[in-house]
């Protein structure tokens, strides 16, 4: 029996082979199982990738002579599901080799060139569902769990933002993207700046969210560095509850219970050794201001008016900076702008990609 990694390699080559040749059956690939990392019983998962693979072959063997039958043949297909643990999770956990890690991560939609959603800190690639439900109609869009996070686990590894975008840039090599739309948050924007400074011609364009481009101040690393060596004498619990507190606009803690208490359950997943060495990966960065000179493609800011972690002024300096960029204000909304007002930022996002087209 191949391994769980081995199978996921497997459905990787033929649904990219089914995205190039046979865009068509693309719909069938929305309904690929879900893994479970911490399924008591490993045999059942790798059983039923092998299963969900062989009957991807099938789909599209059997269509690859006779396509103009293919809706009818493809609607006899059986795909099989497991069910997870997951509460929120309506989409498969992919995982793939990269730069010496098992990235987590999901695909779904068509597109000549995807959009890539990169997370914040310490989140995950469930935060970015509500953007990938709004796009993946129109666009393919690929949402990554960052090395450390979700279940691309790594506790070994001292993190870096330069780390990461050098993940981002193995990760699109390994899928064979040639330039790809990078959309971060928070982090996930640092990581996108990172990028497109060290590797500008895999862009197409950028989307910035509730991110900025300065260094930490004296003050926020000395706080930073407080709360790693608090977490190490005891443990994440209190620096968790604060963050998640100061993430969200005041009003959406009392109207958004439901959302607050999604984000805190993902956050609370991480170990206090990734809560650490995210802390300092963020304390360490460089700046990106010097760059934004430099960039050349499309941009779209995105921040919630009462972001308190990087306030509106940081986004408004972008802006002014980017030659070609734009800028999206959205009103009672925080750090988290695409979980708290989720419509109005499905609705920029939308309107950007499609003027790129």
């Amino acid at each position: 029996m191949k391994t769980e990694l081995e199978l996921n390699e497997m459905i990787l080559e033929i649904s990219n082979k089914i995205r190039k040749n046979r865009p068509e059956l693309l719909p069938y690939l929305d309904e690929m199982p879900l893994t479970v990392p911490y399924c008591e019983n490993p045999e059942m998962v790798t059983a039923t990738l092998k299963t969900y693979h062989d009957s991807l072959e099938i789909l599209y063997n059997k269509n690859e002579k006779s396509k103009n039958k293919l809706n009818e043949k493809a609607e006899t297909m059986s795909i099989p599901e497991i069910k997870t643990m997951e509460l929120d999770n309506a989409y498969q956990n992919l995982i793939v080799e990269a730069n010496d890690i098992s990235l987590s991560y999901i695909d779904v939609g068509i597109g000549v060139v995807p959009i890539i959603f990169l997370h914040g800190f310490p989140f995950d690639k469930t935060t970015w569902h509500s953007q990938l439900d709004a796009l993946k109609n129109t666009n393919r869009v690929i949402a990554i769990d960052i090395r450390g996070f979700g279940q691309s686990k790594d506790e070994k590894t001292p993190l870096t933002i330069d780390l990461f975008s050098d993940d981002l840039l193995a990760f699109m090599d390994k899928l064979k993207i040639e330039k790809a739309v990078i959309c971060g948050l928070s982090m996930g924007g640092y990581i996108a700046l990172n990028a497109i400074n060290k590797f500008p011609k895999r862009v197409r364009a950028l989307i910035l969210c509730d991110t900025q481009c300065i260094v930490d101040t004296a003050e926020v690393r000395e706080n930073r560095y407080k709360n790693i060596e608090k977490i190490r004498l005891s443990n994440a619990t209190e620096f968790n509850e604060n963050f998640i507190k100061s993430v969200f606009y005041f009003d959406s803690l009392v109207t958004k219970t439901e959302v607050v208490q999604q984000l805190r359950s993902i956050v609370f997943a991480n170990s206090n050794e990734i809560i650490m060495a995210g802390l300092a990966a963020l304390a360490e960065r460089y700046e990106t201001c010097s760059i934004l000179n430099k960039i050349a493609v499309p941009t779209l800011i995105i921040c919630g008016k009462e972001d308190r972690i990087t306030p509106l002024n940081q986004s408004e300096f972008l802006y002014r900076n980017i030659t070609n960029a734009k800028i999206k204000i959205i009103q009672n909304a925080g750090h988290v702008s695409n979980l708290e007002q989720p419509e109005v930022f499905n609705n920029f996002l939308k309107d950007f990609i499609n003027s790129l087209n």
